[in-house]
């Protein structure tokens, strides 16, 4: 029996090698440092408050997309596997993730790739995995057409046109503003191509703020003089509400000087 007993160990620790580190204790600087980054990245926002995924729309004539199960779906990924769908949007089969915006990953520094890797890892598998995106004839006929992509399409692209590097002195708020903002505003902090009403704008924008203002829109998500601005109104009260206010202020200098720019 005890024989059998280390036997089983012993798969089991091969098992955990398998698929990447042991998990970190919770409340190990990792861990903690991972689930403030995964929330400011808006991990969170898509995966659902539990990161057990959620349906992100359904149509019958266009399409039906579920955001995966985080909790489950780490478990079947190496760390370096792991790396790669999160910088690329791509799965290790070659398969494509709809809808995940990669950019803002895919120039994370190592350290804090590994904090969100260990922060992910240590949360208990619960709910159920999600089906893949499944196509009505109108979303397949403008992928067919090249209309319709996935974003691990364009990172080449997107990575190929960053926001302007302003220098040393700038580096901390830009290398934030790519990972924090990017997702919404494009990689380049340039806003939609063709904007419509409602749509995330030129981050340039940030030059009509004062610091007061400027932060105030990243705690409340609130233009001057406490108008709420649509999408940003949720999404500042969730992901941006605890920034520092050293992070606030760097990501502010830099957007300021990138308008004056």
């Amino acid at each position: 029996m005890l024989d059998r007993s280390r036997w089983m160990l012993g798969a089991a620790i091969l098992a955990a090698v398998a698929v990447g580190a042991f998990a970190a204790p919770r409340g190990s600087p990792d861990v903690v440092q991972g689930k403030r980054l995964a929330t400011e990245l808006g991990c969170h926002s898509c995966h659902d408050d539990a990161l057990t995924g959620k349906r992100l729309f359904a149509s019958a004539d266009g399409a039906t997309l579920y955001s995966s199960n985080l909790t489950t779906a780490v478990r079947t990924y190496t760390d370096r596997q792991l790396d790669h769908v999160i910088r690329t949007g791509e799965r290790p089969d070659g398969t494509r993730l709809w809808y995940m915006d990669a950019a803002p990953y895919a120039v994370l520094t190592p350290e804090k790739m590994k904090a969100i890797r260990a922060y992910l890892r240590g949360l208990r598998p619960v709910g159920t995995d999600h089906p893949r995106i499944k196509m009505g004839p109108r979303f397949l006929k403008a992928v067919q057409a090249g209309q319709a992509k996935p974003e691990s399409a364009t990172l080449d692209a997107d990575l190929a046109r960053p926001a302007v590097d302003l220098g040393p002195r700038h580096a901390r708020g830009r290398y934030l503003a790519r990972t924090r903002c990017g997702v919404c505003h494009a990689p380049d902090l340039g806003g939609t191509a063709d904007p419509q009403p409602g749509d995330p704008p030129d981050l340039a924008i940030a030059g009509s703020y004062d610091r007061a203002e400027f932060r105030r829109l990243l705690q409340r998500g609130e233009a001057p003089g406490g108008k709420p601005i649509g999408e940003m109104a949720t999404e500042a009260r969730k992901r941006f509400a605890r920034l520092s206010d050293g992070a606030a202020d760097a990501i502010y200098d830099y957007l300021a000087a990138r308008a004056r720019r």
